[in-house]
């Protein structure tokens, strides 16, 4: 005889992004108000070639402590407590800030992390039919998901903002009070397309690096499903004058760029791919120093600079 779980309806919705489809399943019905209005944006219609299972359970499961019990912390700090087993990981998500969502959840994710399985008691139907979730993870973003998922497929997420300017992808980065949200708001006003805020989406296709679109900003909720071929990288500086100068020192720009990434939690085999990468990234992508002042001009000098590239 089936338990009243295994008796539950899967309901199904389906997402794409950089490339890889995410099926999320759930025991409760997936209304338009279930996630936030921004993920409309990356709705597809079924699975494609590069697919991740992420399932919602309304549940705490009795055998999750014993089947980890053999469990080795990894982090433990704010919203986070994360262990490893032999075959998997599991996160436990707690609210601490006042913009958190307001439920707990654990994660239980696969090795690879394309199977991913998401436990919380705390979320009604009612309330999860209306709660506009931020994250299909549940969680307070899926960066925790993705910073795995691309580091296993030649990509990484950087702290910077990304745009399209005229088919061409650039990103921009820096330390905290460099004036990335300051450049990104001209270039908006400019018309040219943001596609996240604060973290992007690298990812080798074909042998190029392309920027990808995608759901987990920062505070500006500026998004886009768009994709554009990366052609250039501005570390920013505020300064009286606007200049951009090619960086040529590759070990520097090592160090500037490793800071600049999201680091997920990865094996040894893991951070040689991901050094790999950036080795690449280096050598492929042209690197400025990108300094500016507050009239605008610097747009323009963006501009003039990307029609040297070929889209």
């Amino acid at each position: 005889m089936l338990t009243k779980r295994e008796e539950m309806k899967t309901y199904t919705k389906y997402y794409k992004v950089a490339g890889i489809t995410v099926q999320v399943n759930s025991n409760y019905p997936i209304s338009e108000k279930t996630f936030h209005p921004k993920f409309k944006l990356f709705e597809t219609d079924g699975l494609g070639n590069d697919n991740i299972i992420l399932n919602h359970h309304f549940y705490l499961p009795d055998t999750l402590d014993s089947s980890c019990s053999k469990k080795t912390e990894i982090y433990n700090k704010n919203q986070w407590h994360i262990f490893k087993t032999q075959d998997s990981w599991i996160y436990k998500y707690t609210p601490v800030l006042s913009e958190d969502p307001g439920h707990p959840a654990i994660g239980k994710f696969s090795e690879d992390h394309t199977v991913v399985d998401i436990y919380s008691d705390a979320i009604s139907e009612e309330y999860y039919k209306n709660a506009q979730f931020s994250a299909l993870t549940l969680f307070n973003t899926d960066q925790v998901l993705f910073a795995k998922i691309l580091s296993d497929r030649k990509g990484l997420i950087i702290h910077s903002n990304g745009f399209n300017i005229s088919g061409k992808g650039i990103l921009l980065t820096g330390d905290s009070g460099a004036g990335k949200s300051t450049l990104s708001q001209m270039l908006k006003q400019k018309g040219f397309e943001i596609l996240c805020d604060d973290r992007m989406f690298v990812k080798c296709f074909k042998n190029d690096f392309w920027i990808h679109g995608h759901w987990c900003h920062g505070t500006v909720p500026d998004v886009s499903s768009t994709s554009v071929p990366l052609k250039a990288i501005f570390f920013l500086e505020q300064a009286k004058n606007n200049t951009i100068l090619k960086i040529e020192d590759k070990k520097t720009l090592s160090l500037d760029l490793f800071q600049s990434i999201v680091k997920p939690f990865l094996t040894p085999n893991g951070w040689d791919a991901t050094f790999t990468i950036l080795e690449e990234i280096i050598q492929q992508i042209d690197c400025y120093t990108l300094k500016f002042n507050l009239d605008g001009d610097i747009c323009d000098k963006i501009c003039n600079l990307m029609e040297n590239y070929q889209s």
